[in-house]
């Protein structure tokens, strides 16, 4: 007879028998083992904590002391001995006892693998001891638990609500990756002195997706938990889900804002936890509240920890738009709304807004009657010729919007008449030059993403003439008009030019009053998004990382992100890759990729721009296969929005060829590469960025298909061109002398080379910074110049720096990585040292 026989129509007794023995065969038999062996392992446990304690270094890692311990582990704080820097390792307790509790721990790592967020402990390493006891290195966080950083900074409680959505957004991101966290509690989120939230310890995380009767939670089994912090259903043993960490989140923001948790230590049954005790909540926070705050403060709280999951929040997300609603004075969702309520919550909201809607109101009704006669054609015209207005400029801006079914992409015939037409018109408006100008501003944006900048540079000069002139009275579509400009300069290169205009932007934005309606001050985020832009394309990459940030910081204080703060963290994301941070590049072009998914769809330019952005990414890591999937998808999505002679169509052509040459595909790179120069050169001419980069792989495949007069010949003009542009002071000035070096190595004239590399060394070195990824292979090449001319010792200084840089940031599989162990085994074998040699051949 079948177990299904067995339980009859019992579902929920044959669920718990096939979980209990799934969990019976996952495990080992502890009487398998020697009965003394185990029971004095346990004994020694007991007296000495840490079996790992004697140990001093394990591979390049130093121990330096027990961070904590937990029923899964040990973590100890340790030391990178090769290139410094400290980081957390993580041993498996008692490894052999069951096999249950290895597979957990390498879950937890492939966990921490998948979440690249800022304010999630990243893992770096992972191996396992001889005696096979697993292990697995993660970035280390100085930080104190976050109750304990709130209870010592008391702060008010918009500012508490604030730092608690920081950590709700980490656990939201990891719901969207279908992973619940199952153990968030005070010590599992630290904050740093500087007050960035890192959320730790995936080491009972479990992914949605899992089997029920495979993964480690089933109705039956219970596991490693906080009995505090951990949810009815995790005491009970029943289904968990994203409401588990949602009543832990619950349980951290009652802790911050009472100091105590909302029940008794030995209360596990928690249908009815305390409200917040007013005056010792008070004494935690700075300011007042009044008795509709405190009601909704209890209702977050409250909602949150409820007993049965099906009247918790819904996600993580749904708690966030409550605590939205809670700072900016809006209905809770989770509160039953009464008619009172509502209105009492808008006056609070927008008292000033009434006042004045009252006072206007009673001067209208007063005046309305003597002018109504008068004013009755005047006003008349008036909305007449403003819905005109609204009409022109609503349509021209949809147009590369993406959300106009009517409006077809770039290359339909239907778009250049338009714009066409547009013009003409506009320049007929002469009796209203304030609408003349905004028809001009509109259309030169237009002719600018284009790429038909001629007409772009002509509307957008003539519109900021008139702006100008009326600057006091019209500021913010002065600024805007500064942005715009701004933005043209820097597509054409001009970038003094550029910086002075988003300077000039930036300081008429500060002097603008703020409106109620513009909490977040969209237009100062703007002018210094275009200068942090401008400053990113001069290679003045800290100041860069500065303004953006800052452009960021304004918009956050807005309700919900927008497109331009997807634009925002795209260009700050671009100034970390320069940077050689792709961690965090890649996780905020992750982050903006899904963005603009959701405003506009898949097959719209700028998620094209952001596949772009992430397969540059995967490029530099030695990811060749995934950077190529994302360069064609961007490429198709760009010549079916532009056409084929699109500049934009041209820079991911030429990002296309440059995966493929690294591919040493050179016949299916030079088909995109000629077509993106010749696009570039006809937009921009020859003294271009976009032109010495297609100049640039086009002499990088000449290098390796051994033509080195073409090669030096365009490797020398890409050089020109970027010295042009920027002087000598950028990042690509080193590009472009370390590819000439290259040259003159295949032609074997290693001290012209080594000249060459020395020279890039040196503007790396000032332009970015001696960990950077360009700085690494530029001592990789200088360490082979040295080789190729036998000075062993010479070139082991810069082949081990270059090595360490590179091991630090890319995949084993990357190129220039196995290039620099071959070179040292050949240093090694030079000086005589074949037991150094034999490890870097052994790696």
């Amino acid at each position: 007879m079948t177990l299904k026989q067995h339980c009859g129509d019992d579902d929920v007794l044959l669920t718990q028998v096939q979980a209990m023995l799934v969990e019976d065969r996952n495990q080992e038999e502890s009487l398998e083992h020697d009965l003394v062996a185990f029971a004095q392992s346990f004994v020694e446990g007991e007296r000495e904590r840490s079996p790992f304690q004697q140990m001093e270094q394990i591979g390049p890692y130093r121990l330096v002391r027990l961070l904590g311990e937990g029923g899964m582990g040990f973590v100890y704080l340790a030391e990178r001995v090769d290139i410094g820097g400290l980081v957390a390792i993580k041993f498996l307790r008692d490894a052999w006892v069951s096999p249950e509790r290895r597979r957990r721990f390498a879950r937890e790592q492939k966990t921490l693998a998948q979440l690249k967020h800022p304010a999630i402990a990243q893992i770096y390493d992972a191996n396992a001891l001889q005696d096979g006891t697993p292990w697995f290195v993660m970035e280390y966080v100085d930080g104190i638990p976050l109750t304990k950083y709130w209870e010592d900074r008391k702060g008010t409680v918009q500012e508490c609500l604030e730092l608690f959505r920081t950590v709700c957004e980490v656990v939201l991101y990891a719901h969207r990756r279908a992973i619940i966290h199952r153990d968030i509690k005070p010590s599992n989120v630290l904050v740093t002195s500087g007050g960035t939230v890192k959320l730790l310890d995936f080491g009972i995380a479990k992914q949605l997706a899992e089997d029920p009767l495979s993964a480690e939670v089933t109705l039956t089994v219970l596991h490693p938990m906080t009995p505090q912090y951990a949810a009815p259903e995790q005491q009970t043993g029943a289904e968990v889900g994203v409401f588990t960490d949602v009543y832990a989140l619950g349980l951290l923001l009652y802790e911050m804002l009472a100091g105590e948790l909302p029940f008794d230590k030995d209360d596990f049954a928690r249908e009815s936890p305390r409200r917040l005790p007013i005056e010792q909540t008070t004494k935690r926070l700075s300011g007042l509240l009044n008795r509709g705050e405190w009601a909704d403060l209890n209702v977050l709280c409250l909602t949150a920890i409820r007993f049965e999951p099906e009247f918790r929040y819904a996600s993580a997300e749904a708690m966030i738009r409550d605590v939205d609603a809670f700072l900016q004075k809006r209905p809770l969702a989770a509160r039953a709304v009464n008619s009172i309520y509502r209105i009492r919550k808008f006056a609070a909201r927008r008292r000033v807004e009434i006042v004045y809607a009252a006072i206007a109101i009673l001067v209208f009704i007063a005046l309305s009657s003597y002018f109504a006669i008068h004013l009755r054609q005047a006003r008349d015209a008036a909305i007449a010729e403003a819905a005109r207005t609204e009409r022109i400029q609503q349509f021209t801006s949809n147009l590369f919007r993406g959300n106009e079914s009517s409006v077809g992409p770039a290359e339909d015939l239907r778009v250049k008449p338009l714009l066409d037409r547009g013009r003409e018109e506009a320049s007929s408006l002469n009796s209203d030059p304030d609408m003349q100008a905004d028809m001009k501003e509109t259309l030169g944006e237009i002719y600018r993403k284009l790429g038909d900048q001629g007409h772009a540079e002509e509307l957008l000069t003539a519109s900021l003439a008139w702006r100008e002139s009326r600057a006091k009275d019209l500021p913010r579509k002065y600024v805007q008009n500064l942005i715009e400009l701004a933005g043209l300069r820097t597509d054409e290169a001009k970038l003094d030019d550029a910086e002075r205009l988003a300077r000039k932007a930036v300081d008429v934005s500060r002097s603008i009053p703020v409106r109620p309606e513009d909490k977040a001050r969209p237009i100062a985020a703007n002018a210094l998004m275009v200068l942090g832009t401008v400053l990113e394309a001069k290679g003045s990459y800290p100041e860069a990382a500065k303004a953006l940030t800052d452009a960021l910081r304004l918009r956050q204080q807005s309700t919900a992100a927008d497109a331009d703060t997807a634009l925002n963290m795209r260009e700050l994301a671009n100034v970390h890759f320069y940077q050689g941070h792709y961690t965090e590049a890649d996780a905020l072009n992750q982050q903006v990729l899904e963005m603009h998914r959701a405003f506009y769809g898949m097959k719209h330019p700028e998620v094209a721009e952001d596949l772009n952005n992430l397969g540059a990414v995967q490029l530099e890591l030695g990811n060749l296969k995934q950077a190529e999937a994302n360069y064609q998808q961007c490429v198709a999505i760009a010549e079916a929005w532009y056409g084929l002679e699109n500049p934009k169509v041209a820079e991911d052509l030429t990002s296309l060829a440059r995966v493929l040459i690294r591919e040493k595909r050179y016949q299916d790179a030079k088909l995109p590469l000629n077509r993106a120069l010749m696009i570039q050169e006809r937009t921009h001419g020859h003294d271009h960025p976009a032109v010495a980069s297609a100049l640039n792989e086009l002499a990088t495949m000449e290098l390796q298909e051994e033509t080195y007069v073409a090669a030096e010949r365009h490797f020398s003009e890409a050089l020109g061109i970027w010295r042009v542009i920027y002087g000598e002071s950028h990042q690509f000035i080193g590009v472009g002398l370390s590819n000439l070096g290259s040259v003159y190595m295949s032609e074997k004239d290693y001290p012209k080379a080594e000249a060459m590399y020395r020279q890039a060394l040196q503007v790396f070195i000032k332009t970015v910074h001696e960990g950077h990824l360009n700085t690494g292979i530029a001592h990789l090449k200088l360490g082979r110049a040295m080789l190729r001319q036998k000075r062993y010792a010479d070139a082991e200084a810069e082949s081990l720096q270059g090595y360490a840089t590179l091991n630090a940031l890319v995949l084993p599989s990357n190129g220039f990585l196995k290039a620099a162990k071959t070179d040292l085994v050949e240093i090694y074998m030079g000086l005589n040292r074949r037991e150094d040699a034999n490890r870097f051949r052994s790696n």
